[in-house]
């Protein structure tokens, strides 16, 4: 959740830049086509850039964590039996979190709703095939509009004078595919609804679709004046779907002027040009293994503090032949047969037997160059939240990835002796803030709190 929150975030601030970009520097040019593949392109590259990142988490890389190996054997020692049950969390909501999903469905219903109405509104009417289209004939008094091959128009407007101009218009519409960007921008708006540029998109696809629908007609050679008194006596029709592309009252004004205005020199499109620092800046900002992400990550997530992010459960199921073997603290070495201290806990377990991940974090370590029967063997170093990091030794095998993040509970490998070891078992350390601590501490409050809750 917490890398979709960041993708929607960052989906958002591009986006936005590329508006701005466009309103300062592309608006008030003619090259209308440019301006249409301008914008498409912004939305479609804001929504690609941050998924090349999606799968990272929001867990800081603890460098204040480096774990200190020393090469160990297990010994027969062991310590009392410790709660062995798991504990059911129950994580509350996330307010902000519901809202957003809450207000993401109010949008894709109506967006499901528009769509019905349409077919509704194209089954209920007459309908005649014309060159490649289809001429849906309304009863009611409406303006044209046209979505996909399907042009919308007044039956007393069909055959009429303008009627033409009307139909060359919408034709444009459904030949240069603006349904398109429409149905695009409203599926982006279902996940952005937040993102108050994203409206200011659907004012310039509008504006840009009906300037090239004024090209397409008065490229034809029809007379620019009549067509523009044809537009004005439209204004008094007003069939409003959000989906379709039509006659625009609320650009009249503007459609009129653009008519009027001398065509934008050919150098004009190099201004186009500018847009490239300004997508090498987000390349740079928003790349997988920018600091700065990684800190607002960290931040996010920081504001975490219920028992999920602590690791406060055991690494492997306890029972049916797994056991605590070797506990924290000072030992004798079993090879150098000297008091040293041991910085885990040992666990005694067949081989391929789950490790579960303690806590939320993302996977820091995973080590692929190991000797077989050397040192800790295959391990995992997963960063936590509030400082906590947590050492998974001596695997057999891994299923996660470095980058990866993980949930309490997730299976991460399993129980193994590729390391220095004389059986199967797990070696698992907790760091907190750079200090080894016990992990039996965590384990003995997990069960503490089970056992509240029992009572």
């Amino acid at each position: 959740m917490n890398s979709f929150i960041i993708y929607l975030i960052e989906s958002a601030i591009s986006a936005s830049l590329f508006y701005t970009f466009y309103e300062l520097f592309l608006k008030r040019d003619t090259w209308f086509r440019f301006n249409r593949y301008f914008l498409l392109f912004s939305l479609i590259f804001s929504c690609i850039l941050p998924i090349l990142d999606f799968s990272v988490s929001g867990f800081m890389v603890n460098s204040q964590n480096q774990f200190v190996f020393n090469e160990y054997m297990n010994f027969g020692s062991t310590i009392n039996s410790l709660e062995t049950n798991t504990i059911e969390l129950i994580h509350k909501p996330d307010f902000l979190v519901l809202l957003y999903f809450v207000f993401v469905s109010i949008f894709l219903i109506r967006l499901f709703y528009q769509l019905f109405q349409l077919l509704k509104t194209i089954n209920a009417n007459e309908i005649i095939n014309y060159k490649k289209f289809k001429l849906v004939l309304l009863n009611n008094s409406s303006s044209p509009f046209s979505f996909f091959n399907y042009i919308f128009i007044d039956k007393d407007d069909y055959g009429s004078i303008g009627s033409n101009e009307l139909l060359l218009h919408e034709i444009t519409h459904a030949r240069q595919k603006h349904s398109f960007d429409v149905i695009l921008l409203e599926l982006v708006l279902v996940l952005q609804w937040f993102n108050p540029f994203i409206y200011r998109y659907r004012q310039a696809f509008k504006e840009i679709h009906e300037y090239l629908a004024d090209s397409g007609v008065l490229q034809a050679n029809y007379d620019k004046i009549a067509y523009q008194k044809l537009i004005i006596g439209q204004i008094e029709k007003s069939f409003d779907v959000r989906l379709a592309s039509q006659f625009n009252y609320s650009l009249t004004k503007n459609r009129i002027k653009m008519m009027t205005r001398i065509n934008s020199g050919k150098l004009t499109k190099l201004k186009g040009l500018l847009v490239l620092p300004l997508i090498a800046i987000m390349l740079m900002a928003f790349s997988n293994n920018t600091t700065n992400k990684s800190i607002l990550r960290a931040k996010h997530f920081q504001l975490k503090t219920d028992s999920s992010t602590i690791p406060s459960i055991f690494p492997v199921k306890m029972g049916d032949g797994v056991e605590v073997s070797s506990g924290f603290g000072m030992r004798i070495h079993p090879i150098s047969k000297k008091e040293t201290m041991h910085y885990g806990v040992d666990f005694k377990a067949p081989e391929g037997t789950p490790v579960y991940v303690t806590a939320d974090g993302m996977v820091r370590k995973v080590e692929k160059d190991f000797k077989q029967g050397e040192g800790y063997g295959k391990y995992i170093i997963i960063d936590h939240a509030n400082g906590f990091s947590t050492l998974y030794a001596q695997l057999s095998d891994y299923n996660v990835v470095e980058g990866k993040e993980v949930k309490q509970g997730d299976v991460i490998g399993y129980v193994g002796q590729s390391g220095l070891s004389t059986g199967t078992h797990l070696h698992y350390e907790v760091m907190k803030e750079g200090k080894n601590v016990n992990p039996a501490d965590y384990f003995i409050k997990w069960a503490l709190a089970r056992s509240t809750e029992r009572r």
